[in-house]
C-alpha cells in the first residue's frame, strides 16, 4: 500500500530510476548476447548485403545509384493538417539534459530510433522529421527493405542537428526481423520502434513512463486493440509463464538487451522463413513479460486509412497466419519453460512492476501528463490459465470472454484517455465500483505546483470533498497526504467541483511535484465517471 502518513517530500527533482545493464549482469546473458550478435552478423553478411549510407559517407554499387545520389532531396510537402499537428508539438525535455556530461548525472536515457522503409517515402520522411524533435532520440537508424527503392540520409530533414542518421539499403526484404538486427547495432542501450504509417503524438508521455521501468516493453495501443490484447495474454504460474502480445509499430520502447536475447533465441530455436515475417509476435511474447501498454487514439499517415486498409481488413488466411504464429510462439515458450531448458533463453522471473501494480493508463492529449488509476476493468491474465492444450488462439479468447469486463462499445466510449482528452463531453468510466484506497490522478512530464484541482463529471459529485484524500509525490514512491480539503464555491455545480488542498511543506516552499492522486476515503455505490481534470495552469 501507499504511505499516506508521509509528512514531507524528499528534496530532489524527478530523477529517473537507476537501472542495470542486462548484458553485464550474468554470464549466461553474455553468452546469449554473443549468440545474438553472431546471428545478426550472419544475417548481415550472408543474406542482407546492405548498402550503408550515413550523413558523411555513401557506399554505392552501380552507376544508377550514383546518379540517384546527385538528385535533389525528396522531402514532401505535408498536407496542412499534418503539418499543423507536427508544428504544434514540442518536447518538454531539453537537449541540455542529454549531453554526455548531463547524462552522467541526471539518469536520463538516450535512445536509438529504429525505422523500416518499404514504400510511402513521404510518410517515412514525416516520421523522421517529427521524432527528431525529441532530444532523447539521439540516433536514427533506417533499414530500407525495398531493393527497388534506394533512400539516403539527404532525403530527410532533421529538427535536431545533433541527431545521428544512418540509412541501410538492403538487397533482401527481411520484414520485421530487420528491426531487431538493426536495433542490435544501435549505439544506445534502448531502441524506439515506430512504423512509418503512424504518427505518435505522445512521445514525451510514453518516454516518461518508460523512464520509470525501462526494462519492459512500453507501447502505444489504440483503445479497441488494448482490449483485444488483453485476450492475448498467457499465464501459468507453475511454469513461470507470464507474457503477452503487443504491436510495436505504433510507437514503443524496448531494451537492446532484450533484442539481443531475442536474436539468441532465434539462433537456438529454428523458425521457418514465413514465421520470421511475424518477428514482432515472437519478440513480444518471448520476453515472457506483460508489456506495459498505454491506451490512446492514434493518427495514421496512410492515405488509405492505414489501420482499416491494413490489419483490420486482413483476409481469413492472413488472420489465421497471425493467430497461428501467436500460438506457435506461446507453445515454444511454454515448452522451454516446462522442461527447464529455457532458463538461459527465456527469463523465468516476472519483472517489476508486476501487472497489478501498474497504474499508468493513457497519455494526456496535450502530451504533458499521464492519466493514472489503479482501477483496472479487465481481469488479471492469471484468471485465464494457459495449459498448452489449445489448438487455436480463439480457445484462449473464449476463456477470457467468459469473464466480466467492458464490452467493445462501452470501452470505446469510456476508455481511460477520455478523462484527459480536453473534452468535457467525453468521460472515463471506471466500470468497477471504487472502494477505499482506489484512486485516479496524474503524472506530469514536467513537475508543477498547485493547491487546487477541478474535477468534471456527468454525475453528482458535490460530496467529493468528503469522499477523497489528495496525495502528491515527487517520485511516485513516497507520498504526502494533504489536509484541509474543501470545495471552492466559485464555478461550483453538481457535476463540477474544485477541491482546494493544503500540503504544508509544499505550500511553504512552493515545491513542485510530479504526481497527484485523488484517493477514495469511502466505498462507493456506483462507478466513477471523470470527464476532465484541471490544475492551476493545466487543463486535461
Amino acid at each position: 500500500m501507499f504511505d499516506t502518513d508521509q509528512t514531507s517530500l524528499p528534496q530532489y527533482r524527478n530523477q529517473a530510476p537507476i537501472y542495470s545493464r542486462f548484458i553485464s549482469r550474468r554470464n549466461n546473458i553474455i553468452r546469449l548476447t554473443l549468440v545474438g550478435l553472431l546471428l545478426g552478423t550472419t544475417i548481415w553478411i550472408t543474406l542482407i548485403k546492405p548498402l550503408v549510407e550515413s550523413e558523411s559517407s555513401i557506399i554505392l554499387s552501380d552507376s544508377a545509384n550514383a546518379e540517384k545520389q546527385n538528385t535533389e532531396p525528396t522531402q514532401p510537402m505535408w498536407q496542412i493538417d499534418i503539418k499543423e499537428v507536427i508544428d504544434g508539438r514540442f518536447s518538454l525535455f531539453k537537449k541540455e539534459q542529454f549531453t554526455e556530461v548531463a547524462l552522467n548525472k541526471n539518469g536520463m536515457i538516450p535512445v536509438t530510433a529504429v525505422l523500416l522503409g518499404w514504400k510511402r517515402m513521404e510518410s517515412l520522411q514525416i516520421v523522421v522529421n517529427y521524432i527528431s524533435k525529441y532530444p532523447f532520440i539521439k540516433e536514427i537508424l533506417i533499414w530500407n527493405n525495398n531493393n527497388k527503392m534506394r533512400i539516403y540520409a539527404k532525403d530527410f530533414i532533421l529538427n535536431n542537428s545533433e541527431v545521428t542518421l544512418n540509412v541501410f539499403n538492403s538487397e533482401k526484404n527481411l520484414h520485421d526481423l530487420s528491426k531487431y538486427t538493426t536495433c542490435s547495432m544501435a549505439k544506445y542501450d534502448y531502441c524506439y520502434f515506430q512504423d512509418y504509417n503512424w504518427l505518435n503524438l505522445y512521445m514525451d508521455s510514453l518516454y516518461t513512463n518508460f523512464l520509470n521501468n525501462p526494462s519492459l516493453i512500453h507501447s502505444n495501443t489504440m483503445p479497441i486493440n488494448y482490449l483485444e490484447h488483453k485476450r492475448w495474454m498467457f499465464a501459468n504460474s507453475d511454469k513461470n509463464l507470464h507474457t503477452g502480445f503487443t504491436r510495436l509499430g505504433c510507437g514503443s520502447f524496448a531494451s537492446r538487451a532484450k533484442v539481443q536475447r531475442f536474436l539468441g533465441q532465434l539462433g537456438s530455436i529454428s523458425l521457418m522463413k514465413d514465421r520470421l515475417k511475424f518477428a514482432d509476435v515472437y519478440f513480444s511474447l518471448w520476453t515472457n513479460q506483460y508489456p506495459y501498454q498505454l491506451s490512446n487514439p492514434l493518427i495514421t499517415l496512410d492515405k488509405k486509412d492505414g489501420w482499416k486498409a491494413g490489419v483490420n481488413q486482413w483476409n481469413v488466411d492472413q488472420w489465421n497466419l497471425f493467430y497461428n504464429n501467436i500460438l506457435d510462439a506461446t507453445q515454444k515458450l511454454y515448452t522451454a519453460l516446462a522442461v527447464k531448458s529455457g532458463s538461459e533463453l527465456f527469463a523465468p522471473e516476472e519483472e517489476q512492476p508486476y501487472y497489478n501494480d501498474r497504474d499508468t493508463r493513457a497519455p494526456c492529449l496535450n502530451d504533458n501528463c499521464l492519466f493514472l488509476t489503479n482501477i483496472d476493468p479487465f481481469p488479471h491474465p492469471s484468471r485465464v490459465y494457459y495449459a498448452n492444450n489449445i489448438t487455436h488462439v480463439h480457445d484462449q479468447e473464449a476463456k477470457f470472454n467468459e469473464l466480466d469486463f467492458p464490452e467493445n462499445s462501452f470501452w470505446e466510449n469510456h476508455a481511460y484517455h477520455h478523462a484527459v482528452d480536453l473534452n468535457e463531453r467525453t468521460c472515463w468510466n471506471s466500470f468497477k465500483i471504487p472502494k477505499i484506497g482506489d484512486y485516479f490522478g496524474l503524472q506530469f512530464v514536467e513537475p508543477i505546483f498547485s493547491e487546487k484541482i477541478t474535477i468534471v463529471s456527468t454525475k453528482d459529485i458535490r460530496n467529493f470533498d468528503a469522499s477523497f484524500n489528495i496525495l502528491v509525490s515527487l517520485d511516485g514512491n513516497e507520498w504526502l497526504k494533504c489536509t484541509g480539503i474543501h470545495s471552492d464555491s466559485i464555478g461550483y455545480t453538481f457535476t463540477r467541483i474544485t477541491l482546494k488542498f493544503n500540503c504544508p511543506d509544499i505550500a511553504k516552499t512552493k515545491q513542485l511535484f510530479n504526481y497527484i492522486r485523488v484517493e477514495a476515503s469511502r466505498n462507493f455505490t456506483e462507478p466513477l465517471e471523470i470527464c476532465s481534470l484541471m490544475l492551476d495552469g493545466l487543463s486535461v
